[in-house]
């Protein structure tokens, strides 16, 4: 394995751990953030959006990077037979491992930003369902506001 893919691979560890973590939290605090305050939830709703505007440029250029990627897949397998001694040239190889591991890098951070909207569907939905049980449970509604 390459340093490269390597260290994609640490880092891959890494943010899948965290984001584990955070997505667990959720969900093992969801029943228990009915009784927390709105403000709260406000706070973590808007920590993810701000993560989310923050990736924003990498997320774009990721999804332009795939898209690139996956037509020059296309584009490669429809020249297919011809282009086969020309791919075993070292440089072409090592271009060709290069631009799947951008391609790589590209996907997961599709995949972290997907993870990031999932936690801000989580959050709204908790949200929404405290508006809804505090309108059908006025009691209730008081000691979430």
């Amino acid at each position: 394995m390459s340093e490269r893919i390597g260290r994609l691979c640490d880092e891959l560890r890494i943010k899948l751990h965290g984001m584990d973590r955070r997505l667990e939290a959720l969900k093992s605090n969801g029943a228990a953030m009915f009784d927390q305050s709105q403000d709260l939830l406000e706070s973590q709703l808007d920590r993810v959006e701000q993560r989310i505007y923050d990736n924003r440029v990498t997320v774009e250029a990721a999804n332009v990077r795939v898209k690139t990627w996956l037509a020059e897949k296309r584009a490669g397998s429809v020249a297919g037979g011809s282009r086969w001694t020309e791919r075993h040239a070292s440089h072409l190889l090592e271009a060709r491992a290069d631009d799947a591991e951008a391609y790589a890098i590209a996907v997961f951070a599709l995949a972290a930003a997907a993870a990031d909207e999932a936690a801000l569907a989580v959050l709204q939905a908790l949200l929404a369902r405290n508006d809804a049980d505090a309108a059908i449970f006025p009691e209730v509604g008081r000691s979430i506001q």
